[in-house]
């Protein structure tokens, strides 16, 4: 790009501000000009305007942020100078906040698992949980891309071929990593925000406790925008940032072990979720293992990670809204979810990046196919259920692994029968669900108070 040409973008402010706030120079730059890992991405669609749409996602994603730290803070504008103002009330509130976490550290644990387990739908037993309330050791993380393995030289036009041929499919795969790294970094970040789960058991161990969260979670995201993109990495590198965390899928187990440690209870409850959906995301790797470790290597990184959690809450929520509603709303099918989740990212890498570009656009298109995948799903559990039931034995074979070749419906640590199959439609005689994300963006922006009878009621009964 011309610096005339870069100029001029920079001065159309292409991110959509709503009043004084401003997010860092340089992530806007960044923003601008596709600079960042998440740039120019392959399933990203085109949006009108002349925008990108990782400027639409930003946008969008920091007026959610500046809004849940006014709801938090009580202040009018989140400027510069309001900001430098939270600092004597942040440093208070964690104090506060570690020194209830220390009287209840057992008690906090177990309501992290529990909560994850609950709102992921993982049945008692099918995974298990090595979990700590306490400040990680977070050296070792990895700054920039491995290269990948040296490939020999070719020696005629066959290998040359395919040289050609395995640097497109690494392209393609690592595509596909990112977008999945962002799901799952999106779809964690929202999870801080669960313990709105369990408010009433939170308010038991200490009434401050809610409020405290809320205002520390708040700002913390708050930081990723308004910090430069450099010290928001040296903050996260060095464990400084109050998102301080850390998970490890153990495979080596029976049954497999997510081990996760988080600085203060939410920041336990996202690493335990991320680890979950690590899992889950597993099948989504190549399944040669020197081509997945190439993969692993070249997009797991930690400024991938941040961008990941900068833009990822907003890329989980557009990749959601392509789910049937009646799959998000009916709180009995979210095993389906998970079934419906592991096979999309089991598809082939230029298949899954097709799918995902129309399901973010929010075309007909995207939600048709997703439907579609739906359906196949619900009617395969339903075979597998009537063979159970007359006798047939429907796994007499070792392809139920996660990190299986080929895609199965056995998904580890979310196998069983499914009891609400034929109640995907919700029948208008039936009661009312709710999809718990939008119920805790609705608390983060106007409060408890602002949710009807039946939203708290639902928001109770999960927490139960």
């Amino acid at each position: 790009m011309k610096k005339k040409d870069l100029l001029k973008r920079l001065r159309e402010a292409p991110i959509d501000y709503d009043g004084s706030e401003r997010m860092s120079p340089d992530i806007e730059r960044k923003l601008s000009t596709g600079e960042h890992p998440l740039g120019k991405h392959q399933a990203f669609p085109d949006v009108d305007g002349g925008d990108s749409f990782e400027e639409v996602i930003a946008s969008k994603r920091f007026k959610d942020v500046i809004e849940k730290v006014k709801r938090a803070t009580g202040l009018e504008t989140v400027d510069p100078a309001a900001t430098m103002s939270l600092q004597p009330m942040m440093g208070q509130a964690l104090m506060r906040t570690m020194q209830i976490e220390s009287q209840h550290k057992q008690a906090l644990e177990e309501l992290a698992v529990e909560v994850v387990m609950e709102n992921l739908g993982v049945p008692e037993g099918d995974l298990q949980f090595d979990v700590q309330l306490k400040k990680p050791t977070l050296e070792g993380m990895q700054n920039k891309p491995k290269e990948p393995k040296k490939q020999e030289e070719p020696k005629n036009p066959q290998e040359e071929q395919e040289a050609a041929d395995r640097l497109q499919k690494l392209d393609l795969e690592r595509q596909k990593r990112r977008f999945i790294n962002s799901l799952i970094q999106g779809s964690s970040k929202k999870a801080l925000y669960l313990f709105h789960m369990v408010e009433e058991r939170l308010n038991e161990i200490d009434p401050d406790l809610v409020n405290l969260y809320s205002l520390l979670m708040s700002v913390n995201d708050l930081m990723y925008w308004v910090m430069p993109d450099m010290d928001m990495r040296m903050a996260a590198g060095e464990g400084e940032d109050l998102g301080a965390g850390r998970e490890e899928l153990d495979l080596e187990t029976d049954p497999p072990t997510i081990k996760a440690e988080g600085a203060l209870f939410p920041i336990l409850v996202h690493e335990i979720f991320k680890g979950v959906m690590e899992y889950v995301s597993a099948h989504g790797l190549p399944s040669d293992p020197e081509f997945a470790e190439d993969v692993i290597g070249m997009e797991d990184t930690l400024p991938a990670e941040i961008w990941d959690l900068r833009l990822g809450p907003v890329i989980w929520e557009k990749f959601m809204e392509a789910y049937p509603q009646e799959l998000i709303t009916n709180d009995d099918s979210r095993r389906i979810q998970n079934y419906l989740y592991f096979r999309i990212i089991s598809l082939e890498a230029e298949q899954f990046l097709d799918l995902a570009k129309k399901m973010l656009s929010g075309s007909d298109e995207g939600k048709m196919l997703v439907k579609r995948l739906v359906d196949e799903i619900v009617e395969q559990l339903k075979e597998e259920d009537y063979e159970e039931a007359v006798g047939i034995d429907t796994n007499d074979d070792d392809s139920s692994t996660m990190l299986a070749t080929e895609p199965t419906m056995d998904i580890p640590g979310f196998e069983g029968t499914m009891d609400a199959l034929d109640d995907l439609t919700i029948r208008s005689n039936e009661p009312e669900d709710f999809d718990v994300d939008t119920i805790l963006d609705k608390i983060s922006r106007s409060g408890m108070n602002s949710l009807s009878d039946e939203e708290k009621s639902f928001l109770q009964n999960l927490g139960n």
